[in-house]
């Protein structure tokens, strides 16, 4: 059982830099973040990964954002059961939460509707300041599903450098920070090293994934953003539909 793409769900999320407390994600509702991904040898397309912002919702304290992802195979094929709706909660002094735990229960109760998975621990807080150097806090979880179980673990994260990256959507001033991840499952093992590249207001715009020797296996890049057809047509009230 392939989990990989679990966990960088959860860090696309991280908080911000130290001059900005605007978080690394996406405040603004009614928008789609589209990303491809490039085998590293190859150059071919791997996969797209669409994220689509449904809803904001505010209290005195915290804004919860809901959203969606949808994986498909570079021929279109969707995968992990197709899309998820996933959860992300953003403290008012930028610090954000993911629930790693319960972001691997959805995409399983995605692709095996009749299971009913449990999940344990996960939980992660990113902080509102970070500075190069900085160690960031571990996620660990683990999830069950009648006998199968599968852990998820995100060791020694910390933040690299500050850079400048030009992507198909724009360029962005970002906060670039790595992380180890090892996932295992029934016949699935996974170890990998993974630099990304985050930008306030919006979230992860590149990802590079890397073997256990540090080889890099592949490249996503975020390619657009756009408003979602919904919002369009309030903007536009007087427009042919």
């Amino acid at each position: 059982m392939k989990i990989k793409v679990f966990t960088l769900i959860l860090f696309f999320a991280l908080a911000s830099t130290a001059t900005a407390k605007e978080p690394y994600f996406v405040k603004t509702g009614s928008q789609i973040l589209y990303y491809e991904r490039y085998d590293a040898d190859s150059k071919k397309l791997m996969q797209t990964t669409t994220l689509d912002i449904c809803d904001i919702e505010k209290d005195s304290k915290n804004t919860r954002v809901n959203y969606g992802m949808l994986l498909k195979k570079a021929n279109g094929q969707p995968m992990l059961g197709g899309r998820a709706a996933l959860t992300a909660i953003i403290e008012k002094n930028g610090n954000v939460w993911m629930d790693l735990g319960g972001i691997v229960k959805c995409v399983l109760q995605n692709m095996f509707p009749k299971a009913k998975p449990k999940a344990k621990g996960g939980m992660a807080i990113m902080p509102a300041v970070m500075h190069p150097g900085d160690t960031l806090p571990e996620a660990h979880c683990t999830v069950t599903m009648g006998p199968v179980k599968i852990t998820v673990d995100v060791m020694s994260r910390f933040v690299l450098r500050q850079e400048t990256l030009t992507t198909p959507a724009g360029t962005f001033k970002c906060i670039v920070a790595r992380e180890h991840k090892v996932e295992n499952a029934p016949l699935h093992h996974d170890d990998t090293w993974s630099d990304t590249w985050y930008a306030p207001g919006i979230g992860y715009v590149r990802h590079d994934s890397y073997n256990y020797k540090m080889e890099l296996l592949s490249s996503e890049i975020l390619v657009s953003i756009a408003s979602s057809p919904a919002s369009q047509a309030a903007e536009n009230p007087g427009s042919d539909q």
